[in-house]
């Protein structure tokens, strides 16, 4: 009998593009006692059968495979901008659960894997298996991790890619593109180098004049470590395992939040999406935003970051860059069973919807 915890979001996941799942690490796939390796047993021996086997899987928002929609609702763009990415990908792994009602019953699954999160299709990537667990409430954390850190890489990641990822010890590699059919760009006048770009005689609400542009090109690594857990879904914590059984839980990855207006702690209902400030990035007109650009602008010099941003709540303090911001945003994207929240780096941080 196999248990699957129901997703309240559209998901998506890999099938296991060569991976096996023996490879993976099963809590006594060893050869070891699983009893043994599942933790203490307060209840004594309960003897064969009388144990269960979680499945982590790992999930894409949609937002991620199809892309952010310019829209006035829900998770579209409300600034007209439309966003497609090429190459999601992320470090990430390290499982580990606790037993609810015992902190000292534990198993682990410490494998990190690097997965293109855009090419994961609906069906779902198992990647780790921990065995012997017994009957009870368990907790879930995972993390994403630097790929120096030993990872794995996933067919789904070109070995180019992974080879940039392991020697910048990224956590992310996220490459996409924004468009829109009468989009500009307005870098902040005191940092831009237009060259022989001519403005087309509009200007910000700081002034800084504008300069059409209709799609602007972008390939962030980041380094954003980040530790997620004990996770919980409708305020349940993690997951239930019966006798003899296997429950199906997930590690989900939004795609989204880099163009949230802040670090939401309330609602994500509230949240707006946007994205005319990375356009107002592209300090020297060209057509693609770097990290060395974000790296020269704070905060405070672009137009587009006003009343309507709300920058409290950040994992990284001090915010003194759009760099920083990039990679602050970037740390608050795991979730659990879709919507399911988990403290970041042991801090709660909510913003369901």
């Amino acid at each position: 009998m196999t248990i699957s915890t129901s997703l309240p979001k559209r998901s998506f996941v890999v099938a296991a593009l060569g991976l096996s799942l023996a490879a993976a690490c099963t809590v006594g796939c060893d050869g070891g006692d699983p009893a043994r390796d599942a933790g203490p047993n307060p209840g004594g021996d309960a003897g064969p059968g009388s144990r269960g086997t979680v499945s982590v899987i790992l999930e894409a928002e949609d937002t991620i495979t199809e892309g952010l929609p310019a829209g006035a609702t829900g998770e579209a763009i409300q600034d007209g901008w439309s966003v497609s990415f090429d190459r999601y990908l992320v470090a990430i792994g390290d499982i580990d659960v606790h037993l609810a009602t015992d902190e000292a019953v534990e198993a682990e699954a410490p494998e990190v894997f690097v997965v293109d999160l855009a090419q994961v299709p609906e069906s779902g990537l198992p990647l780790w298996t921990l065995s012997g667990l017994e009957p009870g409430r368990w907790e879930l954390n995972y993390a994403q991790r630097g790929a120096a850190d030993g990872a794995t890489r996933h067919e789904s990641v070109a070995e180019g890619d992974f080879d940039e990822m392991v020697a910048g010890d990224w956590t992310y590699l996220v490459a996409g593109a924004m468009s829109r059919a009468d989009g500009q760009s307005c870098p902040p006048a005191s940092l831009a180098t237009p060259g022989a770009a001519v403005t087309n005689g509009n200007t910000n609400a700081d002034g800084d004049p504008c300069y059409d542009r209709a799609s602007i090109t972008f390939r962030f690594g980041v380094a954003a470590e980040t530790a997620f857990g004990p996770c919980e879904i409708d305020e349940v914590p993690g997951f239930a395992v019966t006798d003899g059984s296997t429950t199906t839980v997930a590690a989900t990855i939004h795609g989204d939040h880099l163009f949230f207006n802040g670090f939401p702690e309330g609602a994500e209902g509230g949240v707006m999406r946007l994205a005319q400030w990375l356009a107002d990035c592209d300090l020297d007109l060209d057509g693609e935003v770097t990290r060395e650009e974000l790296e020269q602008i704070a905060p405070a010099d672009l137009a587009e970051l006003d009343s309507r941003f709300q920058l409290g709540g950040s994992p990284l303090t001090p915010l003194d860059t759009m760099w920083t911001y990039v990679a602050a945003q970037l740390k608050t994207q795991g979730h659990f069973q879709g919507e399911g929240e988990c403290p970041i780096d042991g801090v709660g941080h909510s913003h369901m919807e």
